[in-house]
């Protein structure tokens, strides 16, 4: 079987739930060498402090409350409030710090547009919501970090669980004249074992798709979870897999 050219994407599509809809369009993350917010993390943090404290706004009862915020920032730099369906059980769970969120932004008015390819684009940025430490914030430069699920506990996983994937893949009686590549979309779920998988670009052969979800499938290795303020939550990771042209 001929497998067709592909074309491949550098950034992500994702399907959001902006504001109550969900919305199924070209967004892209937010680039890594840029700045979300004007003065950074920290500058944010600092906002978001003194938002809580100008308007009044009253804390959690439950201190222990956290939530992973995303927003749009748009290319005119307004900025709509953005729901990950991935960690949807951890709004609900944590729903005082998701509404305190969407309270909040509101006022900010910082943002930064992302540039991409020398164009203002949407973009989606993420920032750790932890309401007991930002009422109580007193740490000059507070800015919490999320951790990243690792597989095999190991920060050069992901290389590492795309080699398990290739030697797991079936390719026997497929054919190709040129290299393509796909990517792939799935979940880390909480107890480090793996969810949701997608085809973000597929091969366009159904059969050739299944055979590398079952590849991905087959790896019983668990992963470590990521983790926000030390809880445990869901992960999406995005794998490119390169297939060169058949000997």
């Amino acid at each position: 079987m001929e497998i067709k050219k592909l074309f491949f994407l550098s950034l992500a599509v994702l399907s959001l739930n902006i504001f109550g809809q969900t919305a199924a369009s070209n967004l892209y993350y937010y680039p890594h060498d840029q700045q979300p917010y004007q003065g950074g993390d920290v500058q944010f943090y600092r906002d978001f402090h003194q938002i809580l404290v100008e308007n009044n706004i009253k804390p959690c009862e439950n201190k222990d409350e956290i939530y992973y915020l995303r927003v749009l920032i748009n290319e005119d730099a307004s900025v709509k409030y953005v729901k990950d369906d991935t960690n949807k059980e951890l709004a609900e769970k944590n729903k005082c710090a998701y509404d305190l969120g969407y309270q909040v932004i509101k006022h900010m008015d910082k943002w930064n547009p992302a540039t991409i390819d020398g164009v203002k684009k949407q973009a989606v940025a993420g920032f750790i919501i932890k309401p007991n430490d930002l009422f109580g914030n007193d740490e000059e430069n507070y800015a919490p970090k999320e951790e990243p699920a690792l597989f095999e506990n190991r920060s050069d996983g992901i290389s590492r669980f795309r080699n398990e994937v290739v030697k797991k893949i079936d390719l026997n009686g497929f054919q190709w004249k040129e290299g393509f590549k796909l990517v792939m979309m799935f979940v880390i779920d909480t107890d480090g074992t793996i969810s949701d998988i997608k085809f973000e670009q597929s091969s366009g052969v159904p059969e050739f798709d299944a055979r590398i979800v079952k590849g991905i499938k087959s790896i019983k290795k668990k992963w470590k979870p990521a983790t926000i303020g030390g809880i445990p939550v869901k992960y999406r990771f995005r794998l490119p897999l390169a297939f060169n042209a058949s000997k």
